[in-house]
């Protein structure tokens, strides 16, 4: 891991490559160099993005374990190198997915550690008087602790166990919230769930206040942070911890009170108008919030896009399970969202995969990592989960959300007879509107269910996955246990 990790360091002022052995040399001049013009600073924040859009990680990778694991697809292809194993809850430790995901967020985390404490130190020095101001060290700060708060959060949502089961004390990862440039301070244990959580909303709080209000293009306000894209992510983050009350307070500072709930502040976030234009070039809508962007110049690389794995050319996708009782099979043919589908063939028989990701050839379909729908539909089941009571602003902010595809699918507070008639459907409707996008393994882990059975394929049947089974959660990675001593499997 450390050799991945300074590499990332370097790779804007110096370059990558496999053969950069003698770490000391290029750690210095690294150190030297980073912060001496404002190019450079602006490299390092550019390269931040970067380790975080690797195809392992929020370029396609993620997204795609937490689909697959979860009851929406079925594989084309039994490939172990394209997700088969995370399909089928067969993965161990030593199985590519869990270590190379758990390598490329790490990798991303001390990228982010090296520049956050360059950054502050040479602020502090006054060396970057006359070459960054004011807010730009707050908006870089910013950037910098938001994407750290992401990168820990997900994490948990693979290799821990879900804040729900027992309030956080279950083991989660190690908090690495120093640079990490030599092989030294490789042992350290992992923090409680409870913990990890306390230290990405410190980092989301801190950021908060530091942030730029918006951007001068929708390609800068959907592909950098902002302060509605910290709001927005706390909304995920409060939910997943059961903090409902904390989730209400962050939806209302963006879903303004009345119809179309769009943020009344900042960059003007809000529901695109036809679902469908989410997924086409420039892939910069008002819903867009936060996006990993890609050009026919700079790609997620073979096998990772989201395009890969979700398009009927490629021999391993992975297609919809229409069997009843699916989500497929509960959407109602005028949605919009279903009509979204793509058909293609399967040992003879036509079947339908995810139609947001038409890129194929190119594949530089942006990655979503939140999008304005997923943070009205968390407040509204904040809304029903902290009052214990379904409410017509709920119902209206789900129905917002429902009926731009779905004009006839229209909800009343009389269709709900109680809570938990409003929370399947909630569930459901985040189900569909999300397919493709890694939330349902999320949703399913969250509230602590169990993860569906999955069958009707050549590539075989899968139990379900009940809540403290052993493979509920992903195992820590060989490769972690085997460098830092103090670390525990799961």
């Amino acid at each position: 891991m450390i050799k991945a990790t300074i590499c990332l360091m370097f790779f804007v002022l110096v370059g990558c490559s496999t053969d950069m052995l003698s770490l000391s040399p290029k750690t210095s001049l690294g150190e030297l160099q980073a912060f001496d013009t404002k190019d450079r600073v602006i490299g390092q924040v550019n390269g931040m993005y970067a380790s975080m859009k690797s195809g392992n990680y929020l370029g396609g990778r993620f997204q795609v374990y937490n689909d697959v694991r979860a009851d929406n697809f079925l594989p084309k292809s039994t490939n172990g190198v394209t997700n088969y194993q995370t399909w089928n809850h067969s993965v161990i430790t030593s199985t590519n997915e869990v270590i190379n995901l758990w390598g490329a967020v790490y990798a991303a985390v001390n990228a982010i550690n090296i520049f956050l404490e360059g950054l502050d130190s040479n602020w502090k020095a006054g060396t970057l008087t006359g070459k960054i101001t004011d807010a730009e060290y707050s908006q870089f700060k910013s950037e910098a602790l938001t994407l750290r708060a992401i990168c820990y959060f997900d994490l948990l949502m693979l290799y821990a166990q879900p804040y729900n089961k027992d309030n956080g004390a279950s083991p989660g990862v190690p908090l690495r919230l120093k640079a990490n440039k030599t092989g030294e301070e490789n042992d350290l244990a992992r923090s409680k769930v409870s913990e990890v959580y306390t230290q990405i909303l410190a980092d989301l709080n801190a950021a908060e206040p530091l942030a730029i209000d918006k951007y001068t293009t929708n390609l800068l306000n959907t592909t950098r942070i902002h302060k509605n894209t910290i709001i927005a992510f706390k909304t995920r983050v409060y939910l997943h911890k059961g903090d409902f009350t904390a989730a209400q307070t962050e939806g209302a500072k963006i879903v303004s009170a009345t119809a179309p709930y769009g943020a009344a502040t900042g960059v003007p976030i809000g529901l695109n108008a036809t679902f469908a234009g989410i997924w086409a070039t420039p892939y910069t809508t008002k819903e867009s919030v936060f996006s990993m962007p890609f050009t026919d110049t700079n790609l997620p690389g073979t096998q990772n896009s989201l395009a890969w794995y979700n398009n009927p050319s490629s021999n391993e996708a992975y297609y919809l399970t229409t069997t009843p009782g699916s989500t497929f099979s509960q959407m109602d043919a005028t949605d919009a969202r279903k009509m979204l589908f793509s058909t293609g063939t399967v040992s003879g028989t036509t079947v339908y995969f995810c139609g947001k990701y038409p890129s194929f050839t190119i594949q530089s379909d942006y990655a979503p990592i939140i999008r304005y729908s997923e943070v009205m539909l968390n407040y509204a089941e904040a809304i029903v989960r902290g009052g214990n009571a379904v409410t017509q602003k709920a119902v209206d902010l789900l129905n917002a959300v429902r009926t731009r595809s779905f004009p006839t699918g229209v909800y009343t507070l009389a269709s709900f007879s109680t809570v938990k008639a409003f929370l399947d459907a909630m569930l459901l409707e985040r189900s569909i509107e999300f397919l493709g996008e890694g939330l349902r393994n999320m949703d399913l882990m969250r509230t602590y269910s169990t993860i569906p059975a999955k069958s009707g394929t050549s590539a075989g049947s899968v139990s379900a996955i009940a809540p403290g089974t052993p493979t509920y959660i992903w195992p820590i990675p060989s490769s972690e246990l085997d460098i830092n001593k103090l670390m525990t499997g799961n």
